[in-house]
């Protein structure tokens, strides 16, 4: 049997959606909150108070405490974030060479227990580590800051060798690779 990227689930009743299992993994976990916090236009400049409350702890009231915080300027960046009209970025053929370089370091400067999934993908598979369209799937997810994609990277990696081990480390997963404890355990993570 050959190997899918992708499962149909039904996603709504009388709907079938086609779900690629790698979208799952992309799932922001506890440790990496911090840098995929929605508040990314301030975040170097100010702290946000609700950011210190216990996970969960986030009501509508203080979503709404922080929005009235922001200046305008601010306010605008998270609406447009939200809503999918944000800044596009240009991605030169320069832009792009730069920020892999930069994301390549970031991740040199990971630490190494973070950074060990990553370390054992590269020496499985080489080539992984100099893959352009592969390193801009996690630089695109955190709009081109190599710091965060960098992080992201390690996560993913780590999220995905805890789950399905060295064997699958390197290779795509599909639903036929997911045992049904490993199902339940990534549905609990995302709902």
């Amino acid at each position: 049997m050959k190997p899918s990227s992708s499962h149909t689930v039904p996603a709504t009743i009388g709907a079938i959606k086609t779900i690629p299992l790698e979208a799952i993994m992309m799932t922001p976990t506890f440790e990496t909150l911090e840098t995929s916090c929605f508040c990314d236009p301030w975040r170097n400049s100010r702290s946000i108070a609700s950011n210190r409350n216990a996970l969960g702890a986030y009501t509508d009231a203080d979503l709404a405490g922080d929005m009235n915080s922001l200046s305008f300027a601010e306010r605008q960046a998270v609406e447009e974030d939200i809503h999918g009209v944000s800044d596009v970025i240009k991605e030169t053929p320069d832009f792009v060479t730069e920020k892999i370089e930069e994301m390549k370091q970031a991740l040199a400067k990971v630490n190494s227990q973070q950074r060990q999934a990553w370390d054992r993908a590269v020496f499985l598979r080489p080539a992984l580590a100099e893959d352009v369209r592969f390193h801009l799937i996690f630089l695109r997810a955190r709009r081109f800051r190599p710091d965060d994609a960098a992080v992201l990277m390690a996560t993913y990696f780590r999220t995905k060798r805890d789950l399905f081990g060295d064997d699958l480390l390197i290779h795509r997963i599909t639903w036929n690779d997911v045992s049904i404890p490993t199902v339940v355990a990534v549905l609990r993570a995302i709902s």
